[in-house]
This record gives structure tokens, sequence and C-alpha cells, in this order.
């Protein structure tokens, strides 16, 4: 595994979604032996956690739910 395909699959192994034994394996070897994906995994991490810590039990205002929408119907 380089870089590129940690990247692409940080997310997956960050939210634990399906991956691979093979690639979950892959994933960590890669950060063991890169700092700089090392670096970015710890980051996303911490940012992934601060987002679920403080987004629970809280409502999503109606008004930023339709603004997601437009933004995501544009593509």
């Amino acid at each position: 595994m380089d870089c590129k395909d940690l990247v692409e699959k940080l997310y997956f192994y960050l939210d634990g979604e399906v991956l691979t034994e093979e690639e979950r394996k892959a994933i960590e070897e890669h950060l063991e032996l890169c700092r700089k994906c090392c670096e970015r995994y710890e980051f996303e991490r911490l940012l992934w956690e601060m987002v679920r810590y403080n987004g629970r039990n809280d409502s999503v205002p109606e008004a930023l739910i339709s603004r997601i929408e437009s933004v995501i119907a544009q593509f």
C-alpha cells in the first residue's frame, strides 16, 4: 500500500466500514512505517472523535439540512 491508497481508504478505516482483513492489515502496516500518513491518520481520528462527541444528541436545524441537500443536488 502506498500513501495514495491509504488516503482513499482512511475514512472507511476510521468509520469501521467493511474492509477486508487484508486491507485493514495493509493500512496498519503502512501507518507503522509512514510518519506522514500516521500524522494524517491521528489528525483525522481526533477530528472524527470530536465531531462524533460534539454531534451526539444534537438536532440538526432544518435550514442546514435544506442547504446541504441543495448543495448535494448540484452534483
